[in-house]
């Protein structure tokens, strides 16, 4: 599935289905992590968010 998808009638890269796809793990995930209190003893967490996002994004990737 390395081809670009056609989205009404606009061919995307298909990096931007997959970014799409995880923002919802993403969400899911950070609000697991919120209620377990883990957000609260990151030193930074935009940064740790921003990382948490990336590694859904290529876990997801390396899946596909």
């Amino acid at each position: 599935m390395l081809s670009e998808i056609d989205v009404a009638g606009v061919f995307v890269a298909p990096i931007v289905v997959y970014a799409a796809v995880a923002i919802p793990l993403f969400l899911i995930c950070r609000q697991a992590l919120g209620r377990l209190h883990i957000l609260r003893n990151t030193w930074h967490p935009g940064l740790f968010e921003l990382a948490l996002y990336i590694a859904l994004l290529s876990l997801l990737i390396l899946a596909v």
